[in-house]
Order: structure tokens, then C-alpha cells, then sequence
């Protein structure tokens, strides 16, 4: 029984990914053929260096612009590009970036494009690009060659209850936990946010800014570090409603992402507009 148990347990482990995994479990999977593995810089600073097999993919291509703010796009079009990119429904994506502007926030961003519409399988790497190049620089593990992946079968099952509009905010504030992903100058309203025309943030939100939750090296925190920010700083419940928003979006898909694939809250909604629309209008409710 112990042994079935263990073979179980075993099987569990091969088949989940982990919201965050290391460049050494990275490695052990470059021969699964269900891996793909996309990077999310430049094509400029990719074409310099990147893990072998990956692919250079710009987050842009997973919103469209409305107005003064972008939205993610339809799930057609993600079921397309994802295609594109030589994902299956099984497959097992792992994302990074170079540590480089908002290279992490863009891995962030198309994980929740991805698990928003159904797939189950999907990790960041843990310490970006400079780790890998720290512990395999010399192994012939550096790439410059481009990969051109063989068009995927993906089936995109959008999940509704992800992202959420004004209106949706509007008439939760006070009612359910809100939490900003901006830096505080722009929380209190010392600053303005770029692209924002208004200072402050929602009332009732709480200040988490997403960087917060790395080190130096953008390695995630600890769990006992995220939890004492989440649970005990930011007062939210893991069973109970939390809704995240930011400048425009960006931002606010690592505290989603953090939340729901790692933390694993059970409820965790995206303002994906968010102050890109919300602090351009006259008549949205904002302190300071």
C-alpha cells in the first residue's frame, strides 16, 4: 500500500508544475518533449543569450489597447498565439525574463493570459535568466540559435471569473479585499503614475507592491515572508474574495499570480485595467 502511495505521490510530482521552480529543475526537463519554454525580453538582448529551445515572445501580443489602457486579448486570439508558440493542453510552459525593466511582470502577465484560459501547466523561473547563466554558463547550456516550434493543438477554456472591470470594482469596494501593486509614492499620492491623470488609489485598497515580494536577485520570498505581507499585512483571507490592480495590469498579475499559483487563495481577481482607466476618469473614487 506504502509503495502504491509512494508511485501516486511520485506521479503527482511529474505531472504538476510549481508557480516557481529553479534552474536546476529546469534542466531536468529540457529533454520532455510537452516543455516549452518562452522568454520574455527583447528580441535584441534574447538574440544575445538565451536557454536553449526557448522562444522570445513579446507580452504585448496577448493585450490590445483601448483607449488610454490595454485589456487582455480575446481567447481566440490567445488559443491562436499560443499555437504559434507550440503549446498543447499539456504542456508544460515555463517562463522567464532577464531581469531586465518588467521582464518578470511580463513572464507574470502571460501566465495569467494562459491559466486564464486553461492551462494547467505553468511555472516562472525562479531568479530569471542571470541564474541560469550562473549555474550553466559553462555546460554549453547558452543558446543564440532560434527556435521555430511545431504549431500546438491548444483549446482555450476561458475562465470569467479572472478579470473583472470597473463596474465590478466599483460596487465592491468595502465589501472585499482590494490590494495595489504600485510602489507607495504612487498608492498615497506623493506621485503620479504614468499614464495616470489623477493622484491616490481605490479606497478601502491596501498597499502591496508587487516587487516586495522578491529579493535583490528577484528570487520569490520565502513562503513565510509572502504569507506575513499577505495574510498578516495586507489582512486577506485565502478563502475569501481579493481583487488586484495596479498602473495597467503588468504589475498586478504578479500579486495574482503569487496568490493563486503559489500561495494557492482560492478566489483572486484581476482589475486588468486598471488606474490606466480607472484614474483617467472624473467620477471613480480616489484617497490619498
Amino acid at each position: 500500500m506504502k509503495f502504491l502511495l509512494s508511485l501516486l505521490l511520485l506521479g503527482l510530482q511529474l505531472f504538476s508544475s510549481e508557480a516557481f521552480i529553479t534552474p536546476k529543475q529546469l534542466k531536468e526537463k529540457l529533454d520532455n518533449k510537452n516543455l516549452v519554454i518562452l522568454d520574455t525580453t527583447d528580441t535584441k538582448v534574447f538574440n544575445e543569450g538565451h536557454i536553449p529551445n526557448a522562444i522570445s515572445i513579446d507580452a504585448g501580443k496577448f493585450r490590445h489597447q483601448v483607449g488610454k489602457y490595454q485589456l487582455i486579448n480575446s481567447s481566440s486570439d490567445i488559443q491562436t498565439l499560443a499555437q504559434s508558440l507550440g503549446i498543447n493542453n499539456d504542456s508544460e510552459v515555463v517562463l522567464y525574463g532577464h531581469n531586465i525593466d518588467k521582464d518578470i511582470l511580463k513572464a507574470s502577465y502571460i501566465a495569467l493570459a494562459l491559466v486564464a484560459n486553461g492551462l494547467e501547466n505553468v511555472s516562472i523561473l525562479n531568479g530569471g535568466y542571470p541564474d541560469w547563466v550562473s549555474e550553466y554558463e559553462f555546460d554549453n547550456l547558452i543558446s543564440k540559435k532560434t527556435t521555430t516550434p511545431k504549431r500546438g493543438n491548444f483549446k482555450a477554456n476561458f475562465d470569467a471569473n479572472i478579470l473583472v472591470d470597473k463596474d465590478y470594482v466599483l460596487d465592491r469596494i468595502g465589501k472585499v479585499a482590494m490590494i495595489e501593486a504600485r510602489p507607495s509614492e504612487y498608492y498615497y499620492g506623493k506621485k503620479q503614475s504614468p499614464g495616470v491623470k489623477r493622484l491616490g488609489h481605490i479606497p478601502k485598497a491596501k498597499s502591496s507592491y508587487w516587487r516586495d515580494k522578491f529579493d535583490i536577485d528577484y528570487r520569490v520570498r520565502k513562503d513565510s515572508e509572502l504569507k506575513a505581507i499577505y495574510l498578516d499585512n495586507n489582512f486577506l483571507n485565502k478563502n475569501k474574495e481579493v481583487i488586484t490592480y495596479c498602473t495597467g495590469g503588468l504589475e498586478a498579475s504578479m500579486n495574482w499570480y503569487i496568490l493563486t499559483q503559489h500561495l494557492k487563495f482560492k478566489d483572486v481577481k484581476i482589475y486588468d485595467a486598471s488606474m490606466r482607466e480607472w484614474g483617467n476618469l472624473d467620477d471613480t473614487p480616489l484617497v490619498k
